[in-house]
């Protein structure tokens, strides 16, 4: 599906085993708080997996926070690299 065009018949009828949910049983929903924190630990100087031990959400999901605070314009030291 392209989000981009906003369709909403990505998925035809019969056609849904052809489909996988990506990132299924992740959470996406996080504390105002939680957010703020997991920014703080990021611009620290911590790993995704240093923060993810810290604030106990899946490294998965604090990757997903790091992207949607980039997204709202939140100022964050560079990232990307896997460490």
């Amino acid at each position: 599906m392209n989000t981009l065009t906003r369709s909403n018949d990505f998925i035809k009828q019969g056609n849904a085993r052809d489909y996988v949910i990506a990132l299924d049983g992740l959470e996406f929903t996080f504390r105002k708080a939680q957010l703020e924190k997991i920014k703080e630990l990021h611009n620290e100087g911590n790993s995704y997996k240093v923060i993810s031990k810290k604030v106990l959400r899946h490294e998965y999901e604090v990757i997903i926070a790091l992207l949607h605070l980039v997204k709202e314009g939140h100022y964050l030291r560079p990232f990307g690299g896997v460490a």
